[in-house]
């Protein structure tokens, strides 16, 4: 339904979904993904529209307790049955519950939801008052933050019942809350306590009966309470627990609780079940000479938090299915992840998001959904919103073993210092640190992030969000400290570093034609780049910044293609570097978080994972950097250091090889070392004079661990200095049609071998060594039809 002005349509609408996805169905609106189009779709968030459906239901599925409920409204809506106004919502975060008793009727129904326009909606509120990057009116809307646009996203505000939907019938009572979590853990023993939560429309006696079971479904613990005043508490003990772990550190057993309620006549009114992981978590702040350490336990062990930002995967999240989740998240499983951050500009995901976490051992820090603004609070009618929000939130998410801790918000407090009052503190201390101090005592609460030391965002303690690449100084440079720089810069948890690079071609051919990729202005790449306004460097936005360093590193070229590859590899440079200068200085830093993980729309910056569920270079290079055991080579002033890095929680022997490779096939200054590895632990193992080092090859530390390996190489010069022969690599497929293995050898030392193809691969973007062999595995991550796989390296030989 448009608003004035607007031409009025009837649509076929889709639930879950949002307005645009239904508009390009129809033909309406042509694909807001694809080159500049998304200028051509803004005027939908400036209409409103009408959801209409008629059910029916007979005399016998009719009670006198009986509710509407909605997983999801975005955002402003009426809703209507039968006539009569039901509701309202103004959060597009939290279910909806509305009372429908009384309008439901035998025989045909008619429900209706109409949405507000955000602009009418907000009309009334002073948006000039508050501080807010990116758009003003964003801070007094329940909704995704950054769909109103970011410096990596389009703006996209739709409308749409973006979660499922319901007509729910009651008897007397039904069980609203379950809630099971570790007090206390031992090898020997686990305590658990359980709170059961009852709403009831009788004063007749109630009771729950209460069911553990263990992870392969056998019968823990079965008896009977009784309901009081509307609950039931019980402290249960287990023995011999199987305990939950993240992924690389043990297994990720899961039980499961469930809470019946029943009247005094044993008849059954409504169950409840969740599954549940035994585990601790906290966050270990000792004091030290430089400031503090911050250090992530579970089951009492300090994990090294290896991870990135997740944001929203869709601008219109009712399009995420579990596939979709399942897919991304199996693919940070994969990567050696440890811990995602949902962060605060995005939506609090859906169950499926949280489900896998569970089961592929991803642990979660959780953002309250504030971002990069003033809110107000001020205003008592948004303190009671986000009250209730955060009330329902923290019910919802608490039985995930994958939740590690929650964070208030994202960057209120950056600038500022930990005593200081600064715009979002009032939020923390006043609501939801106190609601998880009540309903979530299990976890550790953040105030916000970055958070600690003077002003917060101090790599000496707490969490900070550093780069060493999105420097104004260092962007305008030749760059030939870049190592240095990624080696100097530190945090005791880094929670954002920032790294950008291009997606592979076919993605890009996705979002644009080929007249955009050579496109001498970039307008079109520019467009699904972005820009950060606050960035400090004149007249260079992303691109270009993205552009210049590849130029600095790799060298120019007047192809254009050339040069998209060569963007697209210094992403997975920095990510690979990162890793190996953060994770030898382990538990001094304890967490290397990039931003960020996936897309929200089709973009070239940030993310390790293209919007496609594609791998850009990036994530090979975390696969690689986050491997249980990675081998560092970190350059000094006379030396070059090799380190060892060891995840695991037991001592590791490794056998270690240090030699210089000629690009031409000769080694020289070889070393062997059979090292033991501490548990947990990282340790330097020989350092290499830089006078040993030669410009006509690499140095490489190859490092074997029980079958497994990792491999780090060190050119003394800028990568565009390396003298490289044009080298020939000989490709087999096998079969030859649709390849599930590619085997590649190469003559002389291939430079960036890469696999084409919208493919994902055991591993990409890697180097060959002379006379090298290497069997890649492939997957395909959907069945419609992909370009052909191709292999191409740097140093191609020329026919």
């Amino acid at each position: 339904m448009p608003g004035d002005g607007m031409p009025s349509c009837t649509l076929e609408g889709s639930v879950p979904g949002h307005v645009h996805g239904d508009l390009l169905r129809a033909g309406i609106i042509q694909d807001p993904f694809w080159r500049e189009q998304a200028h051509e779709c803004q005027w939908v968030e400036n209409c409103s529209w009408l959801y209409t459906k008629t059910f029916t239901l007979r005399e016998d599925q009719i009670t006198d307790w009986m509710f509407l409920h909605f997983e999801g409204l975005d955002t402003f809506a009426e809703v209507s049955l039968n006539g009569v106004v039901v509701g309202l919502a103004d959060n597009m975060f939290i279910p909806h519950e509305m009372e429908a008793s009384e309008a439901v009727r035998p025989g045909n129904n008619t429900l209706e939801v109409r949405f507000t326009p955000i602009a009418e909606a907000v009309a009334d509120r002073p948006i000039g008052k508050y501080v807010s990057i990116f758009s003003p009116e964003r801070i007094f809307v329940r909704r995704m933050q950054c769909g109103f646009g970011w410096d990596w996203v389009h703006r996209f505000v739709s409308a749409g019942i973006w979660r499922p939907v319901c007509l729910i019938s009651l008897g007397q009572g039904r069980v609203s809350d379950l809630f099971v979590h570790t007090r206390a853990l031992t090898d020997r023993t686990a305590d658990l306590s359980v709170e059961i939560d009852v709403q009831a429309r009788t004063d007749a006696p109630m009771a729950v009966r209460l069911e553990i079971m263990d992870p392969t479904g056998t019968l823990l613990y079965d008896a009977v309470h009784a309901v009081q005043e509307g609950r039931v508490l019980v402290d249960i003990e287990i023995a011999k627990p199987a305990m939950w772990w993240p992924n690389g550190a043990g297994e990720q057993p899961l039980y499961r609780c469930r809470g019946t309620l029943v009247t005094g006549r044993n008849e059954t009114l409504d169950c409840r079940e969740t599954p549940f992981g035994i585990r601790t978590v906290s966050l270990v702040e000792q004091p030290d000479e430089r400031g503090a350490s911050f250090v992530m336990e579970i089951n009492g062990q300090p994990i090294f938090a290896k991870g990135a930002n997740w944001v929203p995967a869709d601008p219109f999240p009712g399009n995420i299915s579990d596939a979709r989740y399942e897919h991304l998240l199996s693919l940070a499983r994969q990567g050696h992840v440890t811990l995602l951050r949902v962060w605060g500009g995005g939506i609090y995901e859906a169950p499926a998001f949280y489900d896998a976490c569970d089961r592929l051992g991803i642990l979660v820090m959780q953002d309250f959904m504030l971002a990069c603004a003033w809110y107000p609070e001020d205003d008592p009618r948004f303190m009671d919103m986000i009250r209730r929000e955060f009330d329902v939130v923290i019910r919802q998410l608490r039985n995930h073993p994958s939740l590690a801790f929650w964070c208030g918000d994202n960057e209120l407090g950056m600038g500022e210092s930990e005593e200081s009052a600064y715009n979002g503190r009032a939020i923390a201390d006043t609501v939801s640190g106190p609601l998880c101090a009540t309903l979530d005592p299990s976890r550790p609460f953040r105030k916000t992030s970055p958070y600690g030391g003077t002003p917060n965002n101090t790599p000496d303690r707490g969490d900070c969000h550093i780069s060493s690449w999105l420097d104004r100084d260092f962007q305008l440079s030749p760059m030939t400290d870049y190592r240095e720089r990624i080696r100097d810069l530190w945090g005791r948890f880094v929670s954002e570093y920032v790294a950008m690079g291009m997606t592979g071609i076919e993605t890009v051919r996705r979002y644009a034609d080929e007249a955009d990729l050579r496109d001498p202005s970039g307008r079109v790449l520019i467009f699904h780049n972005k820009d950060n306004p606050y960035n400090g460097i004149d007249h260079v936005d992303h691109f270009g910044m993205m552009r210049q360093t590849a130029v600095n590193l790799y060298g120019d070229s007047a192809d254009p293609l050339v040069m998209l590859s060569r963007m697209e590899y210094e992403q997975y440079e920095w990510v690979r570097l990162a890793c190996e200068s953060l994770r030898r200085r382990k538990f001094d830093c304890a967490g290397l978080l990039f931003w960020m993980y996936n897309d929200c729309w089709p973009a070239n910056g940030c993310s390790i994972i293209d919007y496609y569920g594609i791998p850009k270079a990036a994530y090979y290079a975390m696969k690689s950097g986050f491997k249980p055991v990675i081998a560092c080579l970190e350059p000094g002033n006379d030396t070059v250091d090799a380190w060892l890095c060891n995840d695991r929680l037991t001592p590791t022997e490794a056998i270690v090889k240090i030699y210089f490779q000629s690009f031409t096939g000769g080694l020289r200054r070889q070393r062997n070392l059979r090292v033991c590895l501490p548990a947990n632990a990282a340790q330097c193992v020989a350092k290499v004079p830089v006078t040993d080092m030669d410009n006509d090859g690499v140095l490489v530390c190859d490092v074997t661990i029980e079958g497994d390996a990792d491999r780090a190489w060190y050119f003394r010069g800028m990568p565009r200095e390396m003298p490289l022969p044009d080298a020939h690599v000989e490709v087999t497929c096998d079969p030859p049609d649709r390849p599930t293995t590619i085997t590649v050898t190469a003559d002389f030392y291939a430079r960036v071998v890469t696999l084409h193809g919208g493919i994902i691969a055991s591993d990409n973007y890697f180097d060959l060594l002379p006379g090298e062999t290497r069997s890649i595995s492939v997957e395909y991550p959907n069945t419609d039809p992909q370009p052909p796989i191709s292999v191409t390296w740097w140093n191609q030989k020329r026919s």
